[in-house]
């Protein structure tokens, strides 16, 4: 069962170790911090990918779709209709 187990965890590590690779390509960092940041990842590859995804700032891209999903978020909380007995909508 332990072995299972180990395998499960490797396949996670695997795929979180290689959705930051493609990431940090994806991202277009100047060549310095891109290099920087694949020694880190490919020397200590657990420890590295979270520490990118922990340290990695989001681009403008990700900022507006975040404050667009806010909006919405807000817009469709405004139009609901109010139910003042609290069950229901």
């Amino acid at each position: 069962m332990s072995t299972v187990l180990w395998f499960a965890v490797a396949v996670v590590v695997a795929v979180v170790w290689a959705l930051g690779l493609v990431d940090l390509f994806r991202r277009h960092l100047d060549f310095k911090h891109t290099i920087a940041w694949l020694l880190i990842v490919l020397i200590l590859p657990i420890l590295g990918t979270i520490l990118y995804w922990v340290l990695r700032q989001p681009d403008a891209g990700e900022l507006e779709r975040t404050e667009a999903a806010r909006r919405d978020i807000r817009q469709s909380r405004h139009e609901r209709p109010f139910d003042s007995t609290g069950f229901g909508m």
